[in-house]
């Protein structure tokens, strides 16, 4: 199946976390969150799971670079997200969201009364990421930004779907088992089955303190 061009962008800490215990992930510097919006003004979809959604309420529109705002897609088996979400509530971009016969119909019917493309995939709730990706092929999106979170990478990465990723490093130690890691999910095993990564740039961040690196994914 045919798949659009997939970029990891995130920004974690040297121990590679995405947010604390608590929650807290302001880890961006105001150089690093220009970086994001101009992957998002390059991308034709952003993409980024339930999770993300309840947790962060976000815009994913592009606002401190000049660009087109790119579709917005939430990837959300059960159909969790809140229905006074801010991608619900702005109009400025297109909301996509993909879903599976899991979900409740009646809820499915008030968001796409919302102006949102509520798009149902078979089975569930777990939706294949190849499928996801194939959907967003056949819509015509050829460049997608994931964004998050860690089961949404999992997917992406346990499906070998991902064809870059830019990590931005801050200088931080925020430790805890219960805090969000990058990646999620089950994990590989070891060394044999994991993602290849072949670093391809790296540079200190204009604040002086961060470091961006990026990586390919070695097929």
């Amino acid at each position: 199946m045919a798949k659009p061009y997939v970029l990891v962008y995130t920004t974690a800490t040297v121990d590679g976390k995405i947010a604390s215990v608590t929650g807290f992930s302001q880890l961006s510097c105001p150089h690093d969150l220009r970086r994001l919006h101009e992957a998002r003004a390059w991308s034709d979809a952003v993409v980024v799971g339930a999770n993300t959604v309840i947790v962060d309420d976000p815009l994913l529109t592009v606002r401190y670079v000049e660009g087109e705002n790119p579709a917005r897609v939430v990837v959300d088996g059960r159909l969790r997200i809140p229905e006074d979400s801010r991608i619900l509530r702005d109009r400025s971009a297109e909301t996509i969201i993909i879903t599976s016969e899991a979900a409740p119909r009646s809820k499915a019917e008030r968001i796409a009364g919302k102006g949102a493309s509520v798009i149902v995939l078979p089975g569930g709730p777990r939706l294949a990421m190849a499928e996801v990706m194939g959907t967003l092929w056949e819509l015509g999106y050829r460049k997608v930004l994931a964004e998050g979170g860690g089961d949404l990478l999992w997917g992406l990465f346990h499906s070998r779907l991902v064809d870059e990723v830019r990590v931005t490093w801050a200088p931080l130690v925020l430790g805890g088992r219960d805090a969000v890691t990058m990646v999620e999910g089950e994990g590989f095993k070891g060394r044999g089955d994991a993602v290849k990564l072949r670093l391809v740039e790296v540079r200190r961040c204009e604040c002086g303190q961060e470091v961006h690196a990026r990586y390919v994914v070695e097929k």
